[in-house]
């Protein structure tokens, strides 16, 4: 009950892009595997059976399915690409937030705990015996509440187009690109002391709370083209060189790349210079 409390503050605290029922339409095409498809390492029998149990119209059978697919990955290396593929797609399916199916919302914290566990690599620190290594994470769309990507090794993330509603990131390291164009940030997010790699992109992204990259480390500079910013004033703190910019108190601002805090130029007095 205490997610759905911090939820509805966030729902509170978001302005008018956010108000009123936002129905996020999550996985725009079925992304799981047809079982013809499925990698050596997952038995096809035992696939369909995941499959099922996932589409089950009871809450407690699609809950089992995940604690059931993280034995199958601990048991066999082999598969942990289909079971990460898997317990994606099902965060892309559609979702509705603000929620109102908290069954629904219990099965899907579970699928990212899943994800996050065994993600999970402080920097500095051996490998985990609990880390999986797998070739991509493929987030495009999805619906991430309260995602805790704290301290994890994330390879090939793609969260384009996602809602990450409060996402926790600090001290996670991204390798070799991550990318969030479009992706719409509710609540505060935390990046602090994340390291992102050369290819890291915010294209178009949305930010709804104080949103903080204090300490994160950048192999290149990222991309926020376009990213809109719908608290300028709140405490946040952006990467080099990026600044927020509202053209009135009322706009978002959108991010700009300034080597100093003074404002850009306007159009009129670009014609007077």
């Amino acid at each position: 009950m205490h997610v759905i409390g911090a939820l509805a503050g966030v729902a509170l605290g978001v302005g008018a892009v956010y108000l009123g029922r936002m129905f996020i339409e999550g996985a725009r095409r079925d992304r799981r595997l047809r079982p013809e498809q499925v990698a050596e390492g997952l038995r096809r029998d035992r696939w369909e059976r995941f499959v099922e149990m996932m589409d089950s119209e009871d809450a407690a059978e699609r809950l089992e399915c995940f604690a059931a697919l993280e034995r199958y990955g601990r048991e066999e290396p082999d598969s942990r690409d289909d079971v990460v593929g898997l317990t994606c797609a099902y965060l892309c399916k559609p979702f509705e937030y603000p929620v109102e199916d908290e069954e629904e919302l219990e099965v899907r914290l579970a699928a990212q705990r899943l994800l996050t566990r065994h993600f999970r690599w402080p920097s500095g620190e051996a490998r985990p015996s609990e880390f999986w290594e797998v070739e991509e994470l493929e987030l495009q769309d999805a619906v991430l509440v309260e995602p805790d990507f704290a301290d994890t090794f994330l390879v090939r993330a793609d969260l384009q187009d996602s809602l990450i509603v409060r996402g926790d990131f600090r001290g996670a390291r991204f390798s070799p690109f991550v990318n969030f164009d479009r992706a719409c940030f509710t609540g505060d997010t935390d990046f602090s002391g994340a390291a992102f790699p050369r290819y890291t992109t915010f294209i178009a992204a949305m930010f709804g709370g104080t949103t903080t990259f204090a300490g994160a480390a950048f192999d290149q500079d990222a991309d926020f083209t376009d990213a809109r910013v719908e608290q300028p004033d709140a405490a946040h703190s952006w990467p080099s060189p990026w600044h927020p910019w509202a053209n009135s108190p009322v706009a978002h601002a959108r991010l700009i790349p300034m080597k100093t805090d003074r404002r850009p130029p306007s159009s009129a007095e670009r014609r007077r210079s």
